[in-house]
């Protein structure tokens, strides 16, 4: 039986705002609590780890899992939680594949991320762009409406791709959700004045 889960669109990501959102949501989430996935798109450049940036546009997420369902060695978080994500750009016919915290196409980095403890939870946090696949750069160029057109309907593909490796090789049934009233006033506390757009 699918193990229940959240899907939450946390709308333009900032530093500070998803920052305030992951450690909010960690802790308030109970040790029985779903296993939740933050999302958005940055709207600024943002830091990542190692000196690795996310990019204006990009997608970037928190994969929050109670420890009791996160694997047991914590070395094997990022692994375990980019692995869908790999499994999602092989769709659109990428010979993507993991190295570290790197998700890389040959030989170069196209997304990735970092694990660690948060609360009671192991997160996961990562990238990815919403651009991918061979045909990324031979867009309808005649038309600027029709190019930007094209391009949102890609990203949204990439976008549920994810999702559906995420469900598939965890077991997981995603609901759409919504902040609790726990969540908004934890994320408050960690960001007093945290522009958290959820939709």
């Amino acid at each position: 039986m699918p193990i229940a889960a959240r899907w939450i669109h946390l709308g333009p990501v900032r530093a500070q705002s998803l920052q305030a959102a992951y450690r909010g949501y960690a802790n308030a989430l109970p040790a029985s609590g779903a296993p939740t996935v933050l999302w958005g798109r940055a709207a600024e450049s943002l830091p990542l780890e190692a000196g690795h940036w996310v990019e204006p546009g990009e997608f970037i997420f928190a994969l929050l899992v109670p420890l009791r369902l996160a694997p047991g060695r914590r070395a094997r978080w990022v692994s375990w939680g980019l692995s869908p994500l790999v499994a999602a750009l092989r769709r659109f016919g990428l010979a993507a594949y993991l190295e570290g915290g790197a998700i890389l196409v040959q030989a170069q980095r196209l997304a990735g991320g970092y694990a660690k403890e948060c609360g009671s939870c192991a997160l996961v946090l990562g990238h990815f762009p919403a651009e991918i696949g061979a045909d990324a750069r031979q867009r309808l160029r005649f038309d600027a409406w029709l190019a930007a057109l094209d391009r949102e309907a890609r990203a949204r593909q990439v976008l549920a791709a994810f999702r559906a490796s995420l469900e598939a090789q965890y077991d997981w049934q995603f609901d759409t959700a919504w902040p609790t009233e726990a969540e908004l006033a934890a994320i408050k506390a960690e960001f007093p004045v945290a522009d958290t757009p959820v939709e």
